[in-house]
């Protein structure tokens, strides 16, 4: 288990337009508050029988974010007040990572584990712990 911080866009960025098509807008403070968004990623050693993969070892990777309503809708974005939109978590705290190791990484583990080592101990090894 590993954690990979991701901006959510470079300080300046290259733009190939059409004539007829609008720069992208971009809404933060300053360049050197550019949101960052967190990943939890989930690999495992893949398993081989007869040289033929079994087992790839890709379990997940899932966003550290939380899901809010909206306070105000948009007309022209089409958005309306209550939906539901992804903002980052800004503080990852151990809380936070118990709660997605419950929730999210455990589940997906036992969904996606081979069943012939089901029986066999799993070791989860966390980077950074």
């Amino acid at each position: 288990i590993d954690e990979k911080w991701f901006y959510l866009y470079q300080k300046s960025e290259k733009y190939y337009l059409l004539p007829d098509e609008d720069e992208p807008h971009r809404t933060c403070k300053n360049k050197n508050y550019i949101p960052r968004l967190m990943f939890l990623c989930v690999v495992a050693r893949p398993r081989f029988r007869d040289g033929n993969c079994t087992f790839d070892g890709r379990i997940g990777c899932f966003p550290l974010v939380r899901y809010e309503p909206t306070m105000r809708g948009n007309g022209r974005t089409g958005r309306v007040r209550g939906d539901l939109v992804m903002r980052p978590i800004t503080s990852i705290t151990r809380d936070v990572i118990r709660d997605f190791m419950i929730n999210k990484v455990l589940p997906a583990i036992r969904a996606k584990w081979p069943r012939e080592d089901v029986s066999k101990p799993i070791f989860i090894q966390q980077d950074n712990a």
